[in-house]
């Protein structure tokens, strides 16, 4: 199979779905302490099949400072079909260690959100910092609802507190059209983004069976089950279809 080219944007359809599967079910609010004899959950997501890698994609402004293109991110695959930038998650838990009290940094580089998909917690705060020399744009999307609008000039730094679940699609509407980053924020602090090798972990998670969520922007949603025993690893890989369910050329 061959990864179909999309456009500049995800399928709407299939990113909306994405988001509505993400959003944290209504429930008992999250409790947070130490964690005694926590286990670990650990594993690698990838794609089956033949990737066609996507082309970069073409700079139309600041082109000086930015260059002609810039890599597309959406679909970051090695050699063996290891995928980066998908969000591993854990949904359902109401219980465990202490919610993450820092900020989490998405930057403005050389035309370009910095890293493509990051992931926090409720509470934490966001921060976009603008290391270009002229000015951006964030326009973040929950859902249709827009979150929020803000513009950053060269050199500053904008912050946002994380209030809502969900899943964030940003954008930057001051003509930089090849800009999106994504920002999952969950009710609790057992979210990962996979790495350039395609693994993910999350510790200090409590014993008990879990629903593992893997979500990736163009491939899709992937559940699982999981177990974790107390003091013990627990491994789980995902593997998403070359081409989505649904997808589009």
């Amino acid at each position: 199979m061959t990864m179909p080219h999309a456009g500049r944007s995800p399928v709407a359809g299939l990113v909306l779905a994405a988001m509505l599967l993400l959003l944290p079910r209504l429930g008992a609010a999250y409790e947070g302490g130490p964690v005694g004899h926590g286990g670990t959950i650990t594993g690698t997501v990838r794609v089956v099949g033949d990737v066609t890698p996507l082309p970069p994609q073409a700079v139309h402004k600041h082109v000086v400072e930015c260059g002609a293109t810039v890599p597309d991110e959406r679909l970051m695959v090695d050699r063996a079909g290891m995928l980066q930038y998908a969000v591993a998650s854990l949904a359902g838990i109401t219980k465990g260690r202490e919610m993450p009290a820092g900020p989490v940094v998405l930057r403005n580089h050389t035309c370009a959100f910095v890293p493509h998909v990051l992931s926090a917690s409720v509470g934490q705060t966001l921060e976009i910092v603008n290391e270009d020399p002229f000015l951006h744009d964030a326009h973040a999307w929950l859902g249709q609802r827009t979150l929020f609008n803000l513009a950053i000039p060269r050199g500053r730094t904008v912050h946002h507190r994380l209030d809502e679940p969900g899943l964030i699609h940003i954008n930057c509407n001051v003509r930089h059209t090849w800009m999106h980053a994504y920002l999952f924020v969950g009710e609790n602090p057992y979210h990962a983004v996979s790495g350039p090798n395609g693994r993910f972990t999350l510790a200090e998670v409590p014993a008990g069976t879990y629903r593992l969520t893997v979500w990736h922007e163009m491939l899709g949603t992937i559940e699982k089950e999981v177990t974790v025993a107390a003091g013990g690893t627990a491994t789980v890989d995902a593997e998403f279809q070359a081409v989505a369910p649904g997808a589009e050329p």
